[in-house]
């Protein structure tokens, strides 16, 4: 699983927000009878700046309004009354000549990635917070919540205009198919290595609501591999959907896994270097060593050893000497080794005639202990340039960011050519992208 925080910018649209709702709501001096009661009311209404901060999995915003009003009594019906012939005479008032009354305002706005790769937002009222109500004591006639419901709806409205605007701006999945495309494709470790990620499948998890930017973590299912030879044929997938279950707890290592192969002809040039057309000493005896060649037979390695006796009953006779074992890899070493190198059945009973000496000899320890072929650079070029490929640009704002680290044996097994030895290594990545450039609202 490669994880992927993503972080969409939200500082415009929450500017948008303080552009969109009115700083100030008034009856522009005039009075609103209210419904079919005698009672008229004008007001004036400041409002200051928006706050936000996130609370769980929503963002809110919150205003504080500063108010002020004044009653009068009238006629609803617009027909004078014998002792209110000016029409509608002021008798109560809140916050007219003294500190303003105060309410405070909020929304909560909730976001989140549909399947279909589009940021959705959905934004509601909350319950106003009146911290100094405004009763006209004339009619115990309280107008907080009223004034309070007013600009709620206007907020209502501006939010809704926001929440249009998200919905229409917010799609990733232009940015998303890009992404799949680039990262299907096999990158060249050089030396005949390719490296594929193979993804499958992406997950997003809930979104993380800040006061500035909006966070969730997209988990990208991939099974990477390192493949030798011609550039390995990919067959295209289409962008999956998003999976609603997005990565739990903290991103865990995924692992690559390496073959290199050392051909018959490297392992037969390898040991030659060390025994052939040279003398050995063995128990008191010499022998000549005149050629070596190593070839397969199931999961054993032969070595083939032609010989002339120098010394002993058989001076001068020449022979192949047969030896089997098996290939790992040595971890300590950063080489192939052998282990349980002895001779074949054929050979012992071949070399009895020789005389024990030549089995008590230390050809077999000597071959053991020097057949080891260096692999260690050759591996660290590998991790190298996987890891290098691991850390790229797709374009886009997408950035991988991919360490290997820890490497470890997973065996060594002969083939139809040579051996292959394979060994793992443990890595993490991350994917990183960069949406604060959607510009979620006009």
């Amino acid at each position: 699983m490669v994880r992927a925080p993503l972080t969409a910018e939200v500082q415009s649209t929450l500017a948008a927000l303080q552009d969109t709702v009115p700083q100030r709501f008034d009856t522009q001096g005039q009075f609103r009878m209210l419904g079919p009661t005698p009672v008229g009311v004008r007001y004036t209404v400041q409002r200051g700046p928006f706050q936000f901060r996130a609370e769980g999995t929503e963002l809110l915003a919150e205003t504080l309004l500063e108010l002020s009003a004044e009653a009068c009594l009238g006629n609803p019906l617009g027909i004078a009354l014998p002792f209110l012939p000016s029409g509608c005479q002021p008798v109560a008032s809140c916050g007219v000549g003294e500190r303003p009354r105060r309410v405070r305002v909020r929304t909560a706005t909730s976001l989140h990635l549909d399947p279909s790769w589009r940021i959705v937002s959905q934004t509601r009222a909350l319950p106003p917070a009146v911290e100094d109500r405004c009763e006209l004591t004339a009619f115990h006639l309280d107008v907080s919540d009223f004034i309070a419901q007013m600009v709620i709806a206007e907020v209502s409205r501006a939010t809704t205009r926001l929440d249009t605007d998200i919905a229409s701006r917010g799609d990733l999945r232009p940015r998303g198919e890009r992404f799949w495309r680039n990262i299907q494709e096999p990158v060249d470790l050089g030396e005949g290595f390719w490296l594929s990620l193979n993804p499958e499948g992406v997950q997003a998890g809930a979104l993380v609501l800040g006061p500035e930017v909006v966070t969730t973590e997209v988990g990208v299912t991939a099974r990477p591999f390192v493949t030798t030879g011609a550039r390995p044929v990919v067959a295209a997938r289409s962008l999956p959907e998003l999976s609603p279950e997005g990565p739990s707890g903290p991103p865990g290592p995924f692992q690559l896994t390496f073959d290199t192969a050392v051909g018959f002809t490297e392992l037969t040039a390898l040991v030659a270097q060390e025994f052939q057309n040279r003398t050995l000493d063995l128990d008191g005896h010499q022998v000549f060593v005149l050629g070596v060649r190593v070839r397969g037979n199931g999961q054993a390695l032969i070595f083939e050893v032609d010989v002339r006796f120098e010394s002993g009953p058989a001076s001068q006779e020449t022979g192949t000497v047969y030896m089997a074992g098996l290939p790992d890899y040595d971890p300590a070493q950063g080489a192939m080794v052998v282990r349980e190198l002895d001779f074949t059945l054929e050979t012992r009973s071949v070399l009895a005639r020789v005389g024990e000496w030549f089995l008590r000899g230390s050809l077999r320890d000597a071959l053991a202990r020097r057949a080891t072929f260096p692999l260690r650079d050759r591996i660290e070029r590998m991790r190298s340039s996987a890891e290098r490929a691991l850390t790229r640009d797709f374009g886009d704002g997408t950035r991988l960011q991919g360490t290997l680290a820890t490497i470890r044996p997973a065996g060594a097994f002969v083939t139809d050519h040579g051996v292959t030895v394979r060994v793992l290594a443990e890595g993490t990545a991350r994917v990183t992208q960069d949406v604060g450039a959607l510009n979620l609202v006009r």
